[in-house]
């Protein structure tokens, strides 16, 4: 799943050296399926955006020799000047289990027009070092990804494996697929552990929600994303979100400069694991 700490905060650890194991740590993705509503949080007016709606689907699964994602996100977004514009993001991913091998798909439209289309490969040729990207849409062309790259998957697991070591921070370049600049540099800083079933009351409970999902520890996390040409300190976006041990994430803030987006857990359910 795609972050509100500046670069750098208050004195917290970086984790900089060799990427920690993740499966020794004991993180146990579970498949799954869940639904968010989306809704805008706040906004700069002087930015344009006065008002946004929709929702976002996630699909993650296991494939046995790796993790598929499908998601989509469909939001009508209100302006200070023109009409509403409706919009679609598309994004399909398969990663490797070692984490060294990703395919990506990226469809997006604009009142129905499709306005980008991203599709490609990338491996990487070990954990801790560098590796390819090999675009076929929206033109064919091959980038090289910096030392240390890790692809979504891996990335989640060892932001959780750093959690239950009781680790605060995290800086790692990412590449996920989503646009055609090649990888960002994320810089994530995490929260205190929320004990196991400490998040929902009865009160709060959705039928839609498998809440045995949600029974796990959590931490909030904020993630910033720069650009790794940057050199204001400026991220591209920001999201913070709560990251169940699980994988599982109950609510999420994406914050993009002028406007910001909410988006809330409003249907959960696992999905089965295959027999491999």
């Amino acid at each position: 799943m795609k972050a509100g700490v500046a670069a750098g905060a208050v004195g917290l650890a970086l984790i900089l050296g060799q990427p920690t194991l993740a499966w020794a740590a004991g993180v146990d993705l579970a498949p799954h399926e869940a639904l968010y509503s989306m809704s805008l949080a706040s906004t700069n007016l002087s930015g344009g955006v006065t008002g946004a709606y929709g929702t976002m689907s996630y699909k993650f699964a296991d494939s046995c020799t790796g993790w598929t994602v499908e998601s989509k996100t469909d939001l009508t977004f209100s302006y200070n000047e023109g009409d509403p514009v409706a919009t679609t993001w598309d994004f399909v991913t398969w990663e490797s289990k070692d984490g060294l091998r990703y395919r990506f798909r990226e469809r997006s439209t604009r009142d129905g027009v499709v306005s980008e289309e991203i599709e490609g490969t990338a491996r990487l040729d070990g954990i801790g070092k560098g590796g390819l990207v090999h675009y076929t849409q929206p033109e064919e062309r091959v980038i090289r990804l910096p030392r240390g790259t890790l692809f979504p998957t891996y990335h989640t697991e060892e932001l959780l494996a750093l959690a239950l070591k009781g680790g605060h921070a995290l800086l790692r370049p990412l590449f996920d697929g989503t646009g055609t600049e090649g990888p960002l540099d994320v810089n994530a800083v995490l929260g205190r552990e929320v004990a196991a079933n400490a998040n929902i009351s009865p009160s709060e409970a959705k039928p839609a929600v498998d809440a045995s999902l949600l029974s796990a520890p959590s931490w909030r996390m904020q993630m910033a994303f720069y650009s790794q040409d940057a050199t204001d300190g400026t991220p591209d976006y920001e999201v913070g979100l709560r990251y169940y041990e699980n994988g599982v994430v109950d609510e999420v803030l994406q914050s993009y400069g002028d406007f910001s987006l909410r988006g809330i857990l409003e249907k959960l359910k696992p999905l089965p694991k295959p027999d491999c």
